[in-house]
């Protein structure tokens, strides 16, 4: 579904252990796609609930952009607290899970 909506997906074999793997790719994406991205006009959203993303997100926003955290409700505290805003996925379970 969201691949038609126009955005890249890439997708990762999940197996423990390895979700550094996952949460460097996702650092190098952001930071690779930072500098076309309008601070003024634009929102980064990260769909990740890991306090490992924290120093990213702080980064980020020392930069000056806007980052929106989208995560189930049992998202880190640290991430709900350093985002500029929060947007719980709890409601769209059924939605996102077909």
């Amino acid at each position: 579904m969201v691949e038609s909506k126009g955005f890249k997906v890439k997708t990762y074999e999940r197996s423990y252990g390895k979700e550094r793997k996952v949460d460097v790719a996702i650092g190098y994406e952001i930071a690779k796609d930072c500098p076309k991205i309008d601070k003024a006009s634009s929102e980064i959203i990260l769909v990740a609930g890991d306090k490992d993303f924290v120093p990213i997100v702080e980064d980020l926003k020392a930069e000056g952009f806007n980052i929106c955290v989208a995560f189930w409700d049992h998202v880190a505290a640290a991430m709900r607290e350093k985002a500029s805003s929060f947007f719980s996925l709890n409601a769209y379970l059924k939605h996102l899970a077909k």
